[in-house]
């Protein structure tokens, strides 16, 4: 049977379907979480009481994906973490800090089977929800050692492809940031796209904001209001790169992150 976890008597986490919440009335009020916000969340309630350190957390949950991201990306998902926890009724912190260490769960977890908390008759609603049916969620889970080349991808030549893909980006973004309009004019408005005004390589409007959407799937990318995103695609490389502005990234003082994908998108994956 697949593990839930009780947190502070309060709220029901079930990794296999990334959904948590209250535990009164389980399963009407719960939220789907997005991929690195779930598995980071397992990560802290499978190691309670212990510290997690930050290159944990990069190897377990994007690095086996293929995908590379800074220590902001981290950050950020654990502050998602502790946004959904509050909205779900988790008053406390029960996520610590621990400067240049890595984070650390000090909540009273308890691990079973769900119907040791919850009555069949409150979880038989769940196999008519389309929402949160258990049917669609398979299609999220990654399971990279099924891949036929995975082995490359941990290789140290994919390593180093990695490597030389974020100093370009890092090179891109310094040339935008310095000479602004020749760039951009390469660069086509594909609108606003989750959030963030979308702009891409690839001059296909349709096909970049389905290529942006699945990426997004296998990285929470989110934009500040006025934020903007720049998708690099480069198919020869099998690669792409994406990087995430709180501004226009030629205006002083705007600030940026790069996202590496490794390997070409799949939207199946």
């Amino acid at each position: 049977m697949k593990k839930v976890y009780l947190i502070n008597d309060t709220l029901l986490f079930e990794p296999d379907l990334r959904r948590l919440g209250p535990l009164e009335g389980y399963p009407y009020r719960a939220t789907t979480l997005h991929g690195p916000v779930s598995e980071c969340l397992l990560l802290l309630l499978e190691n309670n009481d212990q510290v997690v350190k930050q290159r944990t957390f990069f190897a377990s949950v994007w690095e086996k994906q293929g995908t590379i991201v800074s220590t902001n990306a981290l950050y950020q998902t654990i502050s998602q973490i502790r946004k959904v926890l509050k909205s779900a009724g988790m008053e406390e912190n029960i996520i610590k800090t621990l400067p240049k260490e890595g984070f650390k769960s000090i909540a009273q977890v308890r691990v079973g089977e769900l119907g040791e908390f919850v009555s069949p008759k409150k979880t038989a609603p769940v196999f008519v929800s389309s929402e949160e049916s258990v049917e669609p969620e398979p299609v999220s889970i990654i399971t990279p050692e099924v891949r036929p080349k995975r082995s490359f991808f941990h290789s140290p030549l994919a390593y180093g492809l990695a490597g030389i893909l974020f100093i370009i980006s890092c090179s891109v973004l310094y040339s935008v940031m310095k000479v602004g309009k020749p760039w951009l004019v390469d660069y086509q408005s594909v609108g606003q796209v989750n959030g963030c005004a979308l702009y891409s390589s690839w001059h296909e409007n349709e096909k970049s904001r389905e290529m942006f959407t699945a990426l997004s799937k296998r990285f929470a990318i989110q934009c500040k209001p006025g934020g903007t995103a720049w998708m690099t695609v480069n198919f020869a490389q099998q690669g792409n790169t994406v990087i995430v502005c709180d501004r226009q990234p030629q205006d002083i003082g705007a600030q940026c992150d790069s996202i590496i994908y490794r390997q070409q998108n799949n939207e199946d994956e």
